[in-house]
């Protein structure tokens, strides 16, 4: 049996953010150990799909060298996961059979893709595209050309269908509901972005829901959708959002809900226990953006160093990562589309395939932007959103405090 005073649970984005803030604490916790399950150190999974695009090298993931964890007197355990989680004793099992004793716990054991019900059996010819393993597939099946299916409609489906398409594969995209990125576009912005990545040779089918699968020789062949269409593709990525890894902390007893229950001090139902990042849950709200889990990582880091820091939600700007395309949005669009009590402010160049859209709450305060081509404004966007102050100027809004001054 081994022990330290903090143990990290994941060796993902959130983990290493943790660790990049807690050594430049003076006072740190001496001895730390991670644990992660795949092979891999931790890398930028933002970039997967720029990887499979081709558009990037491997190394450009990776977020430190390979010495860096022994550098800064860190333990790291690579393809090993943590089976069991006792909370009364503050030990815990590995998959190999490593007992280890903790005082201090982090849970950053990140998110699995979500599978629908018709997709539950393994099956050759079903991918997901979440970690190193999904890109390694994907490449594989990329290498061997003819056709795709990607199920969702999301920033992870699009992503992930640019970048087989740019490796030569035939690429149908299927989206359940009426339009593409519903959570974060209005109808008009998610139509210029379909016409846009089917001039690149994308075919986009929106209300379309798949009702089940067909296999020949014991591998995928086609789907079959809801209306009775049949679509016939080598190969099936899911992209369908993310489901919070809670299993870990359900076993041990702590509070769970859609994620692991965390206070501002992103401390669980259990005072030794911390979780972050994409499993964890925050009042009603989860997470899968850079900009939050790394602010959770920040106060963390500096709880854990013994100083007062409380995590506060904030708004943040999510964007999509196609060469060539930019877009970002801000804000509950789909609540902002259902209220009547709203001003918006569009503009909208077809030339240079620029578009802006812009909501005002009945205090003038900024609580929506969407943004297609030119996305500059869009930090600006999300300060003005989290800011909540009245906005005099629809000027200002729409181009940016520059050309008011002009």
């Amino acid at each position: 049996m081994t022990g330290a005073d903090l143990v990290i649970i994941g060796n993902g984005m959130a983990c290493h953010k943790l660790l990049a803030d807690l050594i430049q604490q003076p006072n740190r916790p001496a001895r730390i150990l991670v644990f992660g399950a795949e092979t891999k150190a931790a890398y930028n999974r933002v970039l997967l799909s720029s990887l499979l695009a081709g558009e990037l090298s491997d190394e450009a993931a990776e977020l430190c060298p390979t010495d860096w964890y022994q550098q800064h007197q860190i333990e790291l355990v690579l393809g090993d996961a943590v089976v069991h989680l006792d909370k009364d004793k503050k030990q815990l099992i590995s998959r190999s059979g490593l007992v280890v004793r903790y005082q201090q716990l982090v849970l950053a054991l990140g998110a699995e893709a979500t599978t629908p019900p018709y997709a539950k059996t393994a099956l050759p010819g079903l991918c997901t595209f979440r970690n190193w393993s999904d890109l390694e597939q994907l490449r594989q099946v990329a290498a061997k050309g003819g056709k795709a299916i990607v199920l969702g409609g999301g920033f992870l489906g699009l992503e992930a269908a640019e970048g087989l398409r740019k490796q030569g594969m035939q690429v149908s995209l299927l989206q359940r509901s009426g339009y593409l990125l519903n959570r974060q576009l209005d109808p008009a912005a998610a139509t210029l972005l379909q016409q846009q990545l089917e001039h690149r040779g994308l075919t986009i089918y929106t209300h379309a829901s798949v009702s089940t699968l067909l296999q020949r020789d014991q591998k995928f062949s086609a789907v079959v959708l809801t209306d009775g269409r049949q679509l016939e593709a080598d190969v099936l990525v899911m992209a369908l959002g993310i489901t919070p890894n809670i299993q870990l902390a359900q076993q041990a007893g702590l509070r769970t809900e859609q994620g692991i229950c965390v206070d501002a001090q992103l401390r669980s139902s259990e005072p030794d226990i911390f979780a972050l990042g994409e499993c964890c849950q925050f009042g009603e709200h989860t997470f899968g953006l850079v900009a939050p889990i790394a602010a959770q990582a920040q106060v963390l880091a500096a709880f854990l160093s013994g100083q007062n820091a409380s995590y506060q939600l904030s708004d943040s700007s999510t964007q999509l990562k196609i060469s060539g395309i930019q877009l970002s949005s801000c804000g509950d669009i789909p609540a902002l589309l259902q209220q009547q009590d709203v001003q918006q402010f569009c503009y909208q160049d077809q030339q240079h395939h620029d578009y802006r859209r812009l909501w005002l709450d009945k205090k003038r305060r900024l609580v929506g932007a969407v943004c297609l081509g030119d996305t500059s404004l869009s930090g600006f966007y999300a300060g003005l959103i989290n800011q909540q102050k009245p906005v005099s100027c629809s000027t200002e809004l729409l181009f940016g405090p520059a050309q008011q001054a002009a």
